[in-house]
């Protein structure tokens, strides 16, 4: 153990000592936080549980001092982490004792390169710079991206972004770290390497893990202790029904003998010349196909998805909606028939109220005013999100943004409808209702191609796999005879 860790086992307080904290957002109805007490050992892990909008990201935000300090609400209770008042510090004096894994990791990128990114708050922080160019590899390597150095962030994927972002904190050697949904966008393996790693930095080094995850069991070795968040109260794990009801939909059937809608032939792409990123695609997309576009984060998933509506244009090769090519219909035709819900919300959210977001595409596209609330009136039903009508989507949870992400693309009706990562960070009941909804457009004739990491997802509702590895597809058939290949098997690590 360094001597860090055991400096910090020495210390017989908690690390963490929340008391009667409440908090409400300056554009809130109600609390988002309501009279939070608890105290956490150091060396430990806590896992934060509960639905969409129950407080969490809030919580987190208090633990690291950003709440008071950064956000606009009203505020009450005391906060000590690592024996500091985070309300009576600077958030860059709380940042050489807390660190912060943002739920978006796009928001802690600020480097032009990895490089440049890993560097910047340990410099910020006058660690000396041979001390960060010594630890630079051992935490490349340690999230998977050893190689990298040299790597332009923009061009990283989800997963290599939210690897990035834990980087960065790491590196900077906090004594307690708060993570809010690390492993969302984190391949299977990579989401095993990371509670590998945190497991390890909680024996060795003392490290204290607050973590908020939908993907990590409650019964992982890592885990100590669970809060359940409810309405922004803490509350008994059977009293809101921990959140593990198993999805219930019918199996999925193939629909291998309906008619091709869409079909890439022989796709090359490219972002540097010397880094390709796919290699001679060729596939089909069926009539009602429930495609599921799986991959080790990097391979491609998200870049090949991107070219199925002409958001990216093929190098070599190409891609054709109803046997004539992308490159002869209009953005307006595209976008009518082939829908993109990107993988980040905020990337195609931009209006002031949930229901013009909903209706932006269909002002676009001409349709009269009746009938575009009438067809906003039936998505926000559709995708249960009637309360939120009126609500400025910035000031949602990021769940809720997902929900009205999907639900300003299903509001035209496409034939095609790309999802990339559609669950990411969603409780159970949040799956549970965007699955559900595209199984129903599925029925209702619409062809989905979904990206996930959720295995799960996968095996109850996609009829068809594609599997992408460094560029390339290295399976393409039904989900059941995918499920028994080898090459599955060893991309879920089994």
């Amino acid at each position: 153990m360094t001597e860090q860790g055991k400096a910090i086992r020495r210390d017989l307080g908690p690390a963490i000592s929340v008391s009667k904290v409440s908090f409400q957002y300056r554009t809130g109805d109600v609390p988002a936080l309501n009279d939070v007490s608890f105290q956490l050992p150091p060396a430990t892990c806590t896992l934060v549980r509960g639905e969409s909008g129950s407080g969490k990201t809030t919580l987190c935000y208090c633990l690291k001092g950003l709440i008071p300090q950064a956000v606009e609400g009203d505020f009450s209770g005391q906060l000590e982490i690592a024996g500091i008042d985070v309300t009576k510090y600077r958030i860059q004096t709380l940042s050489r004792h807390i660190g912060f894994v943002l739920q978006d990791p796009e928001v802690q990128i600020v480097g032009r390169t990895v490089y440049e990114d890993l560097i910047f708050g340990p410099r910020n922080l006058l660690i000396a710079k041979e001390t960060i160019v010594s630890d630079f590899p051992s935490v490349l390597r340690a999230v998977g991206l050893e190689g990298y150095e040299g790597r332009e962030t923009y061009q990283l994927s989800g997963g290599e972004k939210q690897r990035l972002a834990i980087a960065g904190v790491l590196l900077m050697k906090p004594q307690v770290l708060i993570l809010d949904e690390p492993s969302s966008e984190l391949d299977p393996a990579g989401r095993r390497n990371l509670y590998d790693l945190l497991l390890t930095l909680k024996r060795e080094e003392g490290l204290t893990l607050v973590i908020v995850d939908q993907q990590l069991p409650t019964s992982h070795p890592l885990v100590d202790e669970v809060l359940f968040l409810k309405d922004g109260e803490l509350k008994e794990a059977d009293s809101i029904g921990e959140c593990s009801v198993p999805c219930t939909l019918p199996p999925v059937l193939s629909s291998n003998e309906a008619p091709t809608v869409l079909t890439v032939d022989n796709l090359s792409f490219a972002y540097r010349p010397e880094t390709p990123v796919l290699k001679n695609i060729s596939m089909e997309i069926r009539q009602r196909d429930f495609l599921a576009l799986v991959g080790h984060n990097g391979s491609g998933k998200t870049t090949l998805a991107m070219h199925l509506n002409r958001l990216l244009e093929p190098q070599k090769g190409t891609v054709s909606y109803q046997k004539k090519s992308l490159e002869k219909f209009s953005r307006a035709e595209i976008a009518r028939s082939i829908g993109f819900v990107f993988q980040n919300p905020d990337h195609q959210i931009f209006e002031t109220s949930v229901e013009k977001e909903i209706a932006f595409g269909l002002v676009q596209q001409g349709i009269n005013t009746k009938e575009i609330k009438k067809k906003v009136d039936e998505v926000l039903g559709f995708m249960a999100l009637e309360d939120y009508r009126d609500h400025h989507p910035a000031t949602l949870p990021k769940g809720i943004r997902q929900f009205i992400s999907v639900a300003s693309i299903v509001a035209l009706s496409p034939e095609i409808l790309v999802v990339d990562e559609p669950t990411t960070g969603l409780d159970t009941k949040g799956k549970e209702i965007i699955l559900s909804r595209l199984r129903e457009l599925n029925d209702r004739g619409t062809a989905i191609v979904m990206i996930t990491h959720d295995m799960e997802l996968v095996r109850e509702h996609c009829s068809r796999l594609i599997l992408l590895e460094q560029g390339e597809i290295k399976l393409n058939m039904p989900t059941t005879n995918a499920l028994k290949s080898l090459e599955f098997r060893d991309f879920i690590g089994q």
